[in-house]
């Protein structure tokens, strides 16, 4: 369950304040289910789930953010492929599960390099993902080149966004 402390952390850094790391000063790895896992329960409103694929991003040189070289800054998860049967060829599509940083810590360039990663690993036709519209408008979707699908109403009221990219 996500604290009161890494809500109020989250808050403001919507608001702007945080620590800035680039993406460029840090390393994308594979990890296990366990450390997406625990990183996510941490960080993450909603919390941990299965995936196939699970990548952290560490930091190797801290710059002026105030944190240690080697701080696992972020995660993402995205799912096992998806098939099926489009004409005359099988397509591969994958979701994008989950993304988080540390509260407090902006990644600047961070998605693309967790998405440039998975790609070089799974070598997707297509891949989608949702965000919550509570918290993002989906900027950096759209930047990655990912498409709008439009969005979804919940029955509590929440609303999620809905995002392609086709390869």
């Amino acid at each position: 369950m996500i604290s009161e402390e890494t809500l109020n952390k989250r808050a403001l850094a919507h608001h702007g304040v945080f620590k800035h790391v680039f993406a460029r000063n840090c390393a994308v790895r594979r990890i296990s289910s366990a450390e997406a896992g625990a990183f996510l329960e941490k960080y993450h409103l909603i919390g941990p789930l299965k995936g196939r694929y699970h990548y952290g991003l560490f930091l190797e040189r801290p710059g002026r953010s105030g944190l240690e070289a080697g701080t696992m800054v972020a995660v993402s998860v995205f799912s096992a492929a998806r098939t099926w049967q489009k004409e005359d060829r099988t397509v591969r599509s994958f979701e994008w599960l989950r993304a988080a940083s540390l509260p407090d810590v902006r990644v600047a360039g961070g998605m693309g390099k967790f998405l440039r990663a998975f790609i070089a690993d799974a070598h997707p036709d297509d891949i989608m993902s949702y965000a919550d519209a509570s918290w993002s408008s989906g900027a950096v979707y759209r930047t990655l080149g990912f498409v709008s699908e439009g969005s979804k109403t919940f029955p509590d009221g929440s609303v999620s966004l809905k995002f392609r990219l086709t390869l």
